[in-house]
């Protein structure tokens, strides 16, 4: 399988579909899950504004299938749009689906991203503001660019407000790796607060502009003590999380890598570490907190992968990681 995917072939798609329809029907048939989703929605913490009139419409619905396939359809989006962003930017020695299949493999390694989250749509906007973010680093972008990422992470903040701090993690990459201008930051800034802005005047509208308020700044700094969430992304991400810490020490001077492919791995390095920082501090008895490490999971175990010399060991690691996600969701995790 490893073979099959590292070529980049867009009838690669086809796999990556299967992928998803056989951990669906694994999930649904034969796991344990019963969860509908106005039980799900009920254990969402930091939901936005947004999620909220998104999930008002599943509420009436009230279908856990229309939720399943929406969540399908956005991972296998989502999974598309980072493979084309890593080749877009010459990541890998060579282009590739390794990182697409990677993504889907490891988010379906846990039951809590089977049906449509807060996290999920937002990380979905977060990803656009990764493919801004790349583009400006490489090309030193117009003002419309750097606009266009804070206005997607505003986006994704009114999805999950924990990623209200991804602006910070996106702040540094831009004040080490970039030469931006110093009118260009509070540009990036105009463009996260306005989504923002917009939200609150709706609410003033609505004459519940306080209450929005209130919420918004309690939830981006509101700590949550971790409870089975943690045991519970130990198993689902464990061999992913392994791979990906043995690419860093292995990739860590960079050898053999040009500038930009440099700037990308340090990038997706405070990725994953905002990702990891973002659930230690929100996550609680689920693992909806990790989508934004998932991307930086996906990105290192492919370099951890293309790296070996014995293909054959690629192949079984990758065939591992594909049971093992298999494993973790039949059993609940």
């Amino acid at each position: 399988m490893f073979k099959y995917f590292k070529k980049n072939d867009p009838y690669r798609i086809v796999a990556l579909i299967l992928i998803l329809v056989i951990s669906r029907v694994v999930f649904f048939f034969f796991s344990n899950s019963d969860e509908s989703v106005l039980t799900v929605l009920q254990q969402y913490d930091h939901s936005g504004p947004l999620s909220d009139l998104t999930f008002s419409g599943l509420k009436s619905i009230n279908s856990v299938l229309l939720s399943a396939v929406l969540a399908a359809v956005l991972i296998l989006l989502n999974s598309i749009l980072l493979n084309s962003i890593f080749i877009r930017n010459a990541s890998f020695e060579e282009s590739t689906f390794i990182p697409a299949a990677l993504y889907i493999i490891i988010i379906s390694a846990s039951k809590d991203f089977y049906l449509l989250s807060p996290s999920l749509i937002g990380s979905s906007f977060i990803l656009i503001s990764l493919n801004f973010l790349f583009y400006h680093i490489k090309y030193r972008g117009t003002e419309e660019n750097i606009l266009s990422t804070g206005f997607t992470i505003g986006l994704a903040t009114l999805f999950y407000y924990p990623f209200f701090w991804l602006y910070v993690s996106v702040l540094i990459i831009y004040l080490l790796y970039s030469s931006t201008i110093t009118r260009r930051y509070f540009l990036m800034t105009w463009g996260f607060i306005l989504p923002i802005l917009i939200a609150w005047v709706v609410f003033f509208v609505l004459d519940n502009d306080t209450g929005f308020l209130n919420t918004f700044f309690t939830a981006i700094v509101s700590a949550k003590t971790i409870g089975s969430g943690f045991d519970q992304a130990l198993v689902a991400f464990s061999l992913g999380l392994a791979l990906s810490l043995i690419a860093v020490i292995q990739h860590f001077s960079g050898l053999g890598m040009t500038n930009h492919q440099i700037l990308v791995q340090k990038s997706m390095t405070w990725v994953g570490f905002f990702g990891i920082l973002t659930f230690a501090i929100f996550g609680s008895n689920n693992v909806l907190a990790l989508a934004l490490t998932i991307p930086a999971l996906s990105y290192f175990s492919t370099k951890m992968l293309v790296s070996l010399s014995k293909k054959v060991m690629a192949e079984l690691l990758f065939i591992s990681l594909l049971i093992a996600a298999l494993a973790t969701m039949f059993l609940g995790y």
